[in-house]
């Protein structure tokens, strides 16, 4: 709550100075409806305060509907909605992966809900997840292994350069990363390690791929991996700040809290191993949300070039065509991107999760 109030007095803040906002624009999708000026939403989301300030005060500033901030992780937003579910406190639910959506489609009853943005022809085909009447990528920021520079030098360590890289022994207890049952980042790197360190048979039918003996190789890479890390984290964006502090040399996890460390002057460096997890974050109403209308024009609202723009700024890669990476992030043409199996793994997140234990004897932190 303190988190909350806190965002709402700065979103009102630079409102009172002065914003420059996007213009309502019929033409893209974009209209705002009378009836639902004003008001506010609850959004859950792992975004900082900052951020979400930046992304929401030209939204409010053009419908008078205020969004007050829950900083809260994937996992932990996933659990906050099961106990509230029947009662939903919050409305929208920001920066989640569409495996993770799918698995919350799954639960009974369903977390979220059917809807698609009216500005969801702004955006890269590749991103509208068009088999799909409840996905719509938002933003995209790639998985990455990042150190500090000074502390990497301090411990006489290399760069890794390769996820193998990550296994050698010199990188023993000098590693952090976050745990998978609470963090959406960690989920995603587990599952695409187990991807790409498994070879399978290229006629392998859809049932074979949901018996987890068959990544026997990804798991013998994970639990490797887990032998050099010394802490799993709750949090998928605390491994960053971990590092850019020095308390650890070498972290993994999303670009876009690495990015935004480096600008405010940190000895933060990412590395871009190939292939690389770069599939979209996504984002859905609340089923049930007291504000469900409101919710639903805010996901309109984040498809516009002008919410795209401030993503940006927060190293974000957009999801539209017509707006470059951020500053000093990879082309994404210039990188080996994973086809990663969203669908499969969204199936088998409860499963993935416990053999994850299993296999790493690693559990769940406070």
């Amino acid at each position: 709550m303190r988190n909350t109030l806190y965002g709402l007095m700065l979103v009102l803040a630079l409102l009172t100075v002065g914003i420059v906002a996007a213009q309502e624009d019929e033409d893209a999708g974009f209209v705002v409806p009378d009836e639902l000026r004003g008001g506010e939403i609850i959004v859950y989301s792992p975004f900082p305060d900052e951020q979400m300030i930046a992304l929401s005060a030209p939204f409010t500033e053009m419908t008078g509907i205020r969004v007050l901030n829950i900083v809260i992780s994937t996992g932990e937003t996933y659990s906050r909605l099961i106990a509230e579910s029947g009662n939903p406190q919050a409305d929208f639910w920001l920066s989640a992966r569409a495996a993770i959506i799918q698995d919350a489609l799954q639960e009974d009853p369903p977390l979220v809900i059917e809807y698609k943005p009216s500005t969801l022809d702004q955006i890269a085909e590749v991103y509208q997840y068009p088999d799909s009447t409840f996905f719509t990528g938002v933003g995209m920021y790639p998985l990455v292994v990042f150190y500090n520079t000074q502390a990497l030098e301090e411990e006489g360590l290399d760069v890794p350069e390769t996820y193998l890289d990550l296994l050698d022994e010199q990188y023993r207890g000098q590693i952090v990363m976050p745990h998978p049952a609470t963090s959406g980042t960690s989920y995603s790197a587990i599952t695409s390690f187990l991807q790409i360190f498994t070879t399978l048979e290229e006629d392998i039918d859809e049932e074979a791929l949901a018996d987890l003996d068959i990544y026997e190789e990804g798991w013998e890479y994970v639990r490797a991996l887990a032998q050099n890390v010394d802490q799993f984290t709750r949090s998928g964006r605390a491994p960053q700040n971990l590092v850019a502090q020095g308390e650890y040399p070498i972290g993994i996890g999303f670009f876009d809290a690495v990015y935004y460390l480096g600008v405010d002057g940190f000895p933060i460096v990412s590395v871009f191993p190939d292939p690389i997890f770069a599939d979209p974050y996504t984002a859905a109403v609340v089923n049930g949300a007291p504000n469900e209308e409101r919710a639903k024009l805010f996901f309109d609202y984040l498809l516009t070039a002008e919410a795209q723009a401030v993503l940006l700024d927060f190293g974000n890669y957009s999801v539209r065509e017509d707006i470059d990476p951020p500053e000093g992030g990879k082309p994404l043409a210039e990188m080996d991107v994973l086809n990663y199996d969203w669908q499969l793994w969204g199936e088998l997140r409860e499963m993935v999760l416990d053999r994850f234990i299993d296999e790493t004897q690693v559990e769940v932190p406070e």
